[in-house]
This record gives structure tokens, sequence and C-alpha cells, in this order.
């Protein structure tokens, strides 16, 4: 159809990949390097495509008279900018203009970048050691990148053009082919840039980089390609681009992020001793200066795992004998007893967390605000708040990446549902004095994982339970946990915000945050009332696996109980029928009693188990009202598993940590 040229047209420009640049990812420095580093590309392009010449109104993201044409994220460590945004021009020929603006700006940027880590880090090494190091080194700086763009104008119910946007992703201009050779270590389908196939002339060559580099930023057995390499040394050279220094900004280790909570609670007598235990671990690498600096505890700089007994045995990475292993492991014990006692040391949770936020449904919510300006203001306020829950004095979180309606912040375990529950909280008060106040939601994961697992393995999951988790199966709205122990993924569930922290009917308050207090870390406590621990839990779950025929081994899987058909003689639901009678009789037949005590009436004890059953339902929504409600056919026992490990998480008491 023709459009007269007073319509407005937009130009929509999108950076990619998204996954693939920020995601491979070894160690924490690497994703939050990758983070800033695309979000500093974006607003080049933006910063140009928005100048004056071109007079064109940005409507994704926000951008305040003051942002226009800066790039302002050189001024912080955070990035704040999506790796896409939308324009309003007069014409179609001042958007063309923008476009090709704006690709020069974000291929010269990358280019920039790339020529400050060949000439500090690689020139000499390439020249003496490598092997067609610099044709390897053009092929992926120049082949890495997919920046693409749409222009058209929004239709009569459109304020922007995400239509064509999404048309223009089912196809692309440029296709990375596995590449030959050896394989980069963090990113499996590009060559490391050596050249070499023989691990002696590869050595060379990495070894000469890294005696260019800091000690501690190469692993012995790193063969990284260009755009890796890049995140990784980039940061020590930002200040040539005029940034701010990048250099000094120090990452923890997901190891002293599970530790923090542990290192931070210490008695004055534990802390004393673990003083002194730094002080004494001559041989282990003083990494977490700046980390321990902020958490308060400045002496606890060593490397995070020199925190954990088991490290301090198989750990290759630090010079120590055998006998600075074994006395460095009898004072991390004693620290352990001092911090709790002799017949129950407290010792570090294992455990971090990683946390991904995305708004939902963000073309409909524009349809009820007053143009995309609103929008990206709401948003604007969100994202300002987010760093300072996170990083909050008595979290010790580390926001990774907190832009328009996207966060990924790395957390210690413990805190990272409060965190998760503040930020939602956030979320919809950002709309209160809008037309889109009841309808604006954001969806979220959480990913529970011991510190030695693979980030980048972890970030794959926290996308998967995003993305197909809490969005599509759930229905948005919700929160999808994940928490990974041995070999894997070991349980999933997810429910909508309501049913974990937003408590909107006290008087029957079944949200998670209430019935994880309901459960006990204590797997031997009887007594009096007891709690829901690994023991009765273990037997509710064989006697319905036998009832129901419903073995439920995948992590997140639910069975279907139809209560239409009576089997077995057995009717009801998850909530007043069969399956809550077994776990009440159980649950009474626990109850040892003291002297002089009654038994509780089955009505007392059958009101503390409903809260318990609403955690084994699958939660999906409504197919008449949209609304996330629990399904009272399903049964899983998932919930179960997520609500103890949050209660042992509380009290430091996770099953199987050091």
């Amino acid at each position: 159809m023709a459009h007269s040229e007073t319509q407005k047209y937009h130009l929509s420009f999108t950076i990619g990949p998204v996954q693939g640049f920020v995601a491979q990812a070894r160690r924490t420095r690497d994703l939050w390097c990758g983070s800033w580093m695309l979000s500093y590309l974006a607003e080049e392009a933006l910063a140009a495509a928005e100048a004056i010449e071109f007079n064109g109104l940005v409507i994704i993201p926000y951008r305040s008279e003051e942002d226009r044409c800066q790039v302002r994220s050189k001024l912080y460590h955070i990035g704040g900018i999506p790796n896409r945004f939308e324009i309003e021009f007069d014409s179609s020929e001042l958007a063309v203009l923008a476009a090709n603006a704006a690709k020069n700006a974000f291929t010269n940027a990358w280019k920039r970048i790339a020529a400050i880590v060949w000439r500090n880090y690689l020139a000499d090494a390439a020249e003496q050691f490598g092997n067609d190091t610099r044709l390897i080194w053009d092929r992926q700086v120049d082949g890495f990148w997919e920046v693409s763009w749409v222009i058209g104008q929004p239709q009569s119910t459109e304020k922007r053009i995400g239509r064509l946007t999404a048309a223009r992703k089912n196809f692309r201009d440029v296709t990375m082919n596995e590449e030959g050779g050896v394989k980069c270590s963090l990113m499996g389908n590009l060559q490391e840039l050596s050249g070499h196939n023989g691990k002696t002339e590869q050595g060379r060559f990495w070894k000469a980089i890294a005696n260019r580099a800091a000690s501690l930023d190469f692993g012995d057995s790193e063969r990284l390609c260009a755009i890796a390499l890049i995140k990784r040394l980039f940061p020590r050279n930002s200040n040539e681009l005029g940034c701010r220094d990048l250099a000094n900004v120090r990452w923890p280790s997901t190891a002293f992020l599970a530790a923090t909570p542990w290192l931070t609670s210490l008695n004055p007598e534990s802390r004393d001793a673990a003083q002194q235990y730094s002080k004494s671990a001559t041989g282990i690498s003083q990494s977490e200066k700046e980390s321990a600096t902020l958490a308060n505890i400045p002496w606890a700089s060593i490397d995070g795992p020199a925190w954990f007994t088991e490290s301090l045995s198989s750990s290759k990475d630090w010079p120590l004998n055998d006998k600075q292993r074994s006395d460095l492991s009898s004072q991390l014990r004693a620290i352990y007893k001092l911090s709790g006692s002799n017949d129950c040391p407290k010792s570090p949770i294992p455990y971090y967390a990683l946390l991904l936020m995305d708004g939902d449904s963000m073309g409909k919510l524009l349809q009820q605000l007053d143009g995309p300006g609103e929008l990206s203001k709401c948003l604007n306020q969100f994202t300002s708040q987010v760093d300072s829950i996170v990083s909050a004095d008595n979290v010790f979180g580390r926001t990774v990446y907190a832009g328009g309606d996207d966060v990924m912040a790395i957390l210690p375990a413990k805190f990272a549902l409060e965190v998760a529950c503040k930020l939602e909280s956030k979320y919809r008060e950002a709309f209160n004095d809008t037309n889109a106040k009841d309808s604006a939601t954001i969806s979220a994961s959480i990913v529970y994982a011991h510190w030695k697992y693979p980030l980048r393995q972890i970030l794959k999951q926290a996308h998967h339970l995003l993305d197909d988790v809490a969005k599509e199966a759930t229905g948005r709205d919700s929160l999808a946990i994940g928490i990974v122990q041995g070999s894997g993924l070991n349980a999933v569930w997810s429910a909508s915000w309501s049913s974990v922290c937003r408590v909107t009917d006290p008087a029957n308050d079944h949200s998670l945050q209430t019935v994880v207090e309901l459960f006990g870390s204590d797997e031997n406590r009887r007594d009096g009332d007891p709690n829901f621990n690994a023991s009765f839990l273990y037997h509710l779950r064989e006697q319905y696996s036998k009832l129901f025929a419903l073995p439920l081994e995948q992590p997140g899987d639910f069975g279907q109980i139809d209560w239409d058909t009576p089997q077995n003689g057995l009717e009801g639901s998850a909530e007043n029928g069969v399956l809550i009678s077994l776990a009440n009789a159980e649950f009474r037949r626990r109850i040892k009693l003291k002297k002089d005590q009654k038994l509780p009436k089955p009505d007392e004890t059958l009101v503390k188990l409903k809260p318990l059953m609403a955690l084994s339902q699958r939660s999906r929504p409504d197919a008449t009202t949209g609304r996330t409600e629990l399904q009272k056919n399903t049964f899983g026992f998932d919930g179960w598993r997520v609500a103890r490990f949050l209660k042992q998480l509380d009290e430091g008491k996770v099953a199987g940590n050091e």
C-alpha cells in the first residue's frame, strides 16, 4: 500500500548474536564484560542514528535530552542499552541515512576495540609464534556480528513496527560456519588464535600473550578465539576509548559469591581465625580484593574456592605441597567449628544464584500507554533501582545488566528469591501512574548452582527456564526456579508471582515464601509439631508414586490424575481428597507427644498441609481468563524439593555442603 511521505517512518535496528556473545563465559568477569561491551556498541550505533541532522525521535529505549547523541555507557560499568532500538523519522530517506550511520558507527567502534586488544597483546606473539593468526583474527572479528535493520510505518493500531522486526528475523545476511583447527575453549565453533595443532606450539603462543596480561587473566589450558580474547582483555585498556577505567572493576568468583553470606556472618572468634587463615594461605592468590572490600571483609581477599575444604585438597591452581594443604584444611575445619559448634560445624554454602528477568508482552503493554516515550520512562524508573537492590549491603550481589525490561544478576543463593520479589514489585510500581498499572508484568528465572558448575551451562539453563517455563509454559507474570546439583538440573518449579511472594489473601496465604517456613533443615526432629523434613517428604513420595504410578523422575514433571474417574476407589483432589488425607495421616504419625501433651485434632494438622499440597500442582494459564492458575488434576514433587532447598539455604544447612 502506498504511503504519503508526511507519515512517519520507523527504523528498527538490531544487533546479534546476543547470547552467542554474552553467554559464552567461563568466569563472571567474562559475563559482565560481554554484556557491557554489547551495551556500549549498541549505544554507539544509537547515538549515530539520533544525530541532529536526521531529526529522529527515539521510541525505544528511553533517552533524555541530555542523553541524545551521547554514549553514556562510557561513564558506567553496568550495561543499560538493549541490542535493539527503534527511532521515528519524518521520511524513509532519513531513516535509511540513520540506519547506515548506525551500522558504520557500530562497526567502527567494534574495530577500535579489536585493534586495541591486537596491538597491546597479540601483535608480537602473532609474528613470533603464530600460524596465520592475523588471518584467523580478521575472519572472526569481521564475520561475527549480525547487524540488521528494517524500516516501515506502524499500522493504525500500532505504536512500533515489532511485526516487521519479527519478520526480519526469518532471514539472515551472515551465516557463521564452524571453523577448522583446534577450537576455542569457550566458543566451540571458532578456532583458537595460535593456528597450531600441536600443544607445544600453542603453549609458546599463549605464554607470550599471558606474559603481557595479568596473572589471573588466563587459565593454564585456555585457548581462545578473537571474540573470547577481546572480552577477556579489553577492560584492561578501556581508557584508550575514553571510557571509565574498567581495569579496576573486579568481579567475584562464583565461589566467593557463594561464601559471602558465611564470611560476613562469622562471630568475632571465628572471624579472627579466618583472618589468620587468610594470612597464612601464602600459596593462594589474592584474587578477591575488591569483592572482599565491597563486602566489608577486606581480610577475605584470597581465592574464593579456598574457603571450601574440598578445593584445598583437589585444586591444582595453587602451588601447595601436601603439608601446606593439610595444615590449611585443619585451620579451615577449625573455623567451621568456631562458627557453629563441635557437634554442628557451620561451613559456607557452596551455591550461588543467577537471576534473569524480562518484561512480558511489551507490544500489548505499549498499546495501553500514552506512546512509547511513557513506556521507556517507566522502564527507566525500574532499571534505575535494580543495582541498589541487587548490591545492597546485606545482599552483596552484582548486577550484570539492567536495561529496558531486562535484568541479569548474580547473587549469593541465600538472597536470590528475596531480591527477585523486590524487583518484581518495583517493576509493577513503575507503572502505577499509567493506564497499564494492572497489566504490567515481568517474568523471571532463578538458577541455584554449585559454584563449580560451568557458568555458561547455568546461563543456558536460566534462559531455558525464563523463556520456555516462566513465559511459555506458566503463562508469564511468573517465576521459574531451577536447582542444579550433581550432574545437572535436579528440580524445576514455576508459578505466578502471587504464588511466590505477592500475598493477596493473608488469611489463605499459600505463597512459596510462607510455605518455606513450614519446612525444616533438622531431618531428625519428631517431637512436638514436626516440620516438613526429608524423611516425611520421602515417605509421601513413595506412597503417592505407588497409588498413582507417578515416578516423576525428570525435573519439572507432573503427573495427570483424573479425579472424575475414581482410581482404586480414590476420589478428591490434591487439596481436599486422598492425597492430603494421606499426608495428614503421615504427618500425625510422626508426632511424638511429650508428657501431658494431647495429639492435635485432624482438622488442626490438615490446615498446615494445604500450603504443601499447593506446591505440588502445575501452574498454567487458564484458557478463558488467561490468568495463571493451579491445575487441580496435576501432581509433582519439585515444589517440595525447591521449598526444602530454600529453607536449608536460609539456615545454612544445605545437604551435601562441606
